[in-house]
C-alpha cells in the first residue's frame, strides 16, 4: 500500500513532468541533418538537384557530423564539372573543403557549399564527395551528386504537345514515336488515329488543317529498366485496365508502388541499385520517377465509344532535349531531327509545312523494331501501329474504313465539360478535343492532369536515402526519437490515460 507521501507525489506528477521524462530518453539532442548531408558512417547514395535554366539558387551546404577528411571525385566524361576548385557544375559553383586536411564540421571551411545560377536547359554535371572520420578513416560516407538543368513538357488530348522550351503545337501522326530522350531516360508514345465525322479546325500554330489522333500507349527506358503501359489486344480484357510491364513482365501496381531495381551490367543503371519507382497518383494517374527525380506522369482514361484507352503524358524536371517534345532550335519552328538538324523557319506554303512536320519530322522520330521500347503480341511489331497516311493533308474526310466515326459536340457542351480546367492553353485544347470528338471525358482527364503536383525544381531527390546508424534508412537519427516523431499523438494519449488512472487510484 502506498504511503501518503507517495500518493501526494503521484498527484503532483503532471503531464509536463512526464513529457520531460519522455523527451530526455526519446528525443535526440542534436539537430537533424539535411537530406544531402554526409552522415558518417553511411552506405553509398546518390542525390540529384534540379534547377530551371538561369535559376539563382540559395546557397546550399553539404555537411558531415564529425571531424573529417574530404575527397572530391569528378563525374568524368560528359558529366565532368569544370575547373580545379571551386568547380562549376551545370553553371553552379561548388566549393569543396581542401583535401588531406582534417576539417571540423563547425568550421566555415568544413563543408561543401553550392551556390550560383543554373546554366542552359539540358546541362548535367556530376561529382562524388567522401567524408572519412578523422579518428577512424575506415568509417566514411560517400554521396554522388548530380546537378541538372530541367524543364517540363508533355502531350495531351488529340496530341497537343508542349516542348520542353515552351513551344505548343499539334502532332497528329499515327504510329510510335520518341517523345523525349537523353542518356538516362527515353520516352516513347503510341499515337492512334481517331476517325471523326467532321474535319477539325485549323491548328493555330502550324496553320495545318488535319484529322486527329490520341495517345494509346507509352513506353520508357528508366536507367537500365524498361517500363510499358499498354492496352490488352483483347477489347473485353482491356476494359479492365491497361497492362503495366517492367522489363517485359506483367506487374500489378499496388499502393506500395514498384521499385525499379537497376541492372549493374546494363548501360544507364543508377548508382545505389535503384533506377526509380512506379507509383499510383491521384485519380488513376501513374507516376514513373527516375533516379534523378524526373517524373513521367501518365493519365489514362477509357473511351467507351471507340473502346480505347487514351492518355495524357506529362514530364517534369527533365533535362532531356531531343524528341517530339524536345528543344526547338533558334530560328526553327519545330524540334530538331535526331541528328540535330534544324528544319529552319516555318515555310510559307501549307503543303511544305505538312511535308516538314508529317513526313520529314514524323518519320525521323518514328521508332523502328530495333529502337522500340514497347512490348508486342506475337506477330505484331511497330509497323502494326503505323498509319502512314495519317493525318491527311487538307482532308476531305476523316473517316477510316471499318471504323465508326465519332460525332462532334457543340462549343457550349465542350465549354461545360472543360469548365474546371484553369490553364487557358489547356482549356482551349480541351474544348477543341470535346468539340471534335464529342467525348466529354476529355474534361475529366484534363482535371486529373492539372491536380498533379510535381516535385519541382530547387529540391534534392534520392531514390534511396542513405543508410546510417546501423542501417536505419534516412539521414535522421533512428531509435526512440524516430518512434516518438511518428507516434507522438498515440504516446501522449497513453500518457494521459496513465496519468488519469494514477490520479484516480491515489484519490482518497
Amino acid at each position: 500500500m502506498k504511503s501518503a507521501r507517495a500518493m501526494k507525489r503521484s498527484r503532483e506528477l503532471g503531464i509536463p513532468a512526464i513529457l520531460m521524462m519522455v523527451g530526455a530518453c526519446g528525443i535526440p539532442s542534436v539537430a537533424w541533418a539535411d537530406p544531402q548531408d554526409l552522415p558518417i558512417p553511411c552506405a553509398d547514395f546518390q542525390y540529384s538537384y534540379a534547377a530551371k535554366p538561369g535559376e539563382a539558387i540559395t546557397a546550399t551546404d553539404i555537411e558531415t557530423n564529425k571531424d573529417a577528411y574530404w575527397v572530391f571525385e569528378n563525374g568524368g566524361g560528359n558529366l565532368s564539372c569544370s575547373g580545379t576548385g571551386p568547380f562549376t557544375c551545370a553553371g553552379l559553383t561548388v566549393t569543396v573543403p581542401a583535401p588531406d586536411v582534417v576539417h571540423s564540421p563547425a568550421a566555415p571551411d568544413g563543408k561543401t557549399t553550392v551556390a550560383g545560377t543554373a546554366a542552359a536547359l539540358g546541362e548535367q554535371d556530376q561529382f562524388s564527395l567522401t567524408a572519412s572520420d578523422a579518428s577512424d578513416p575506415a568509417k566514411k560516407c560517400k554521396g554522388t551528386y548530380l546537378f541538372h538543368v530541367t524543364a517540363e513538357g508533355g502531350g495531351w488530348g488529340d496530341p497537343h504537345l508542349t516542348t520542353v522550351d515552351g513551344v505548343h503545337y499539334d502532332f497528329q501522326s499515327a504510329g510510335e514515336f520518341t517523345a523525349l530522350r537523353d542518356d538516362k531516360l527515353e520516352i516513347q508514345t503510341r499515337q492512334t488515329a481517331v476517325p471523326t465525322a467532321t474535319i477539325p479546325i485549323t491548328n493555330a500554330y502550324t496553320g495545318i488543317t488535319h484529322c486527329v489522333a490520341v495517345y494509346t500507349a507509352v513506353a520508357a527506358r528508366v536507367g537500365s529498366s524498361r517500363v510499358t503501359l499498354q492496352p490488352n489486344p483483347n477489347v473485353e480484357e482491356t476494359r479492365k485496365g491497361m497492362e503495366l510491364r517492367v522489363n517485359g513482365k506483367l506487374v500489378q501496381l499496388t499502393d506500395a508502388g514498384i521499385v525499379l531495381n537497376a541492372s549493374s551490367a546494363t548501360s544507364g543503371a543508377a548508382i545505389g541499385g535503384i533506377d526509380g519507382h512506379i507509383r499510383k497518383a491521384a485519380d488513376g494517374a501513374i507516376e514513373i520517377i527516375d533516379a534523378r527525380g524526373t517524373q513521367l506522369v501518365v493519365t489514362p482514361r477509357f473511351w467507351d465509344g471507340p473502346k480505347v484507352w487514351y492518355l495524357n503524358v506529362n514530364v517534369y524536371q527533365t533535362s532531356a532535349t531531343q524528341g517530339t517534345m524536345g528543344v526547338v532550335p533558334e530560328g526553327s519552328w519545330i524540334p530538331a531531327l535526331p541528328d540535330g538538324t534544324s528544319l529552319g523557319s516555318m515555310p510559307e506554303s501549307i503543303d511544305q509545312r505538312y511535308q516538314d512536320l508529317y513526313e520529314k519530322f514524323a518519320d525521323a522520330w518514328r521508332v523502328t523494331d530495333a529502337s522500340s521500347l514497347f512490348d508486342y503480341a506475337s506477330g505484331s511489331n511497330t509497323a502494326t501501329f503505323t498509319l502512314d497516311e495519317w493525318p491527311r493533308n487538307s482532308p476531305q474526310s476523316c473517316d477510316l474504313a471499318g471504323q465508326t466515326s465519332v460525332q462532334p459536340a457543340t462549343e457550349a457542351v465542350a465549354q461545360a465539360a472543360c469548365a474546371a480546367v484553369t490553364d487557358p492553353v489547356r482549356k482551349a485544347d480541351c474544348v477543341f478535343d470535346v468539340m471534335v470528338t464529342g467525348h466529354e471525358g476529355f474534361g475529366k482527364s484534363y482535371e486529373t492532369m492539372q491536380r498533379f503536383q510535381p516535385l519541382g525544381t530547387g529540391t534534392w531527390y534520392s531514390p534511396a536515402p542513405p543508410k546510417v546508424d546501423g542501417g536505419q534508412p534516412g539521414n535522421n537519427p533512428g531509435g526512440l526519437g524516430a518512434v516518438f516523431k511518428k507516434w507522438w499523438w498515440l504516446i501522449l494519449l497513453l500518457l494521459l490515460i496513465v496519468f488519469l488512472l494514477m490520479r484516480k487510484k491515489s484519490s482518497p
